[in-house]
């Protein structure tokens, strides 16, 4: 029987430690396609930081700027979590990542008052990434981009709930009798770590497309 004071010292190096033995072992077999997502992730940052230059005090488009960025933010903060073996959380934001890229949509269309809405608290932006597919006509959207954001959202979704995938994180497939605390790299999970990393990297990919979506949009105000 183990003693609480060896448990506890698992349970504060998990919380007080970094997990640099596990990014290396992630970065060991996707360094490739995190060099992809940075080079694209550099780039929807440098559109997006053009349309921020031209705000000139205006407030509605400001926080339009600020939605996107934090689309941006968060999805490499995902990624950077996802690497340091936190799978569940990486899931979690996510899911907000995909909000936010709907939601700096919806707000761009002027003829939507979704902004007006979000401003006065009166939108949920639970609803943004249904609502961005349904007006995607209204706001200049084509299917690809939107193809991307829908799968993205169903994948990321179920990290929002315990479900039996959730519960499995913390199991070990590649040993019969292991439990994981925190940050873990499991061989047996390879082809789940798989899937989520090419989900980021797609996603990635066509973030340059949003950030010019929502620019066109504004401009028409």
């Amino acid at each position: 029987m183990e003693s609480i004071e060896k448990a506890q010292d698992v349970i504060l190096k998990e919380i007080i430690s970094d997990s640099s033995e596990v990014r290396a072992e992630y970065l060991d077999l996707f360094g490739n396609e995190v060099e992809s997502f940075s080079r694209s992730m550099a780039q929807a940052y440098i559109k997006w930081k053009e349309f921020d230059d031209e705000i000139n005090g205006d407030e509605r488009r400001a926080l339009v700027s600020a939605i996107m960025y934090s689309a941006i933010s968060l999805n490499i903060a995902s990624l950077s979590v996802l690497l340091s073996g936190h799978t569940v959380a990486a899931g979690n934001l996510m899911r907000q990542v995909c909000e936010s890229i709907a939601l700096s949509l919806l707000c761009s269309g002027k003829s939507l008052n979704v902004l007006d809405r979000f401003m006065d608290d009166k939108y949920s932006t639970t609803a943004a990434v249904r609502d961005v597919i349904r007006h995607a006509k209204a706001l200049s959207l084509h299917g690809d981009a939107l193809e991307v954001l829908k799968n993205s959202q169903d994948f990321y979704h179920k990290y929002s709930h315990i479900t039996k995938m959730t519960i499995a994180i913390g199991m070990s497939f590649s040993q019969k009798v292991a439990l994981y605390v925190g940050a873990s790299f499991d061989e047996g999970k390879v082809d789940i770590y798989s899937k989520e990393v090419k989900g980021r990297v797609s996603l990635a990919g066509v973030f340059s497309n949003f950030v010019e979506g929502v620019a066109s949009n504004v401009s028409k105000w």
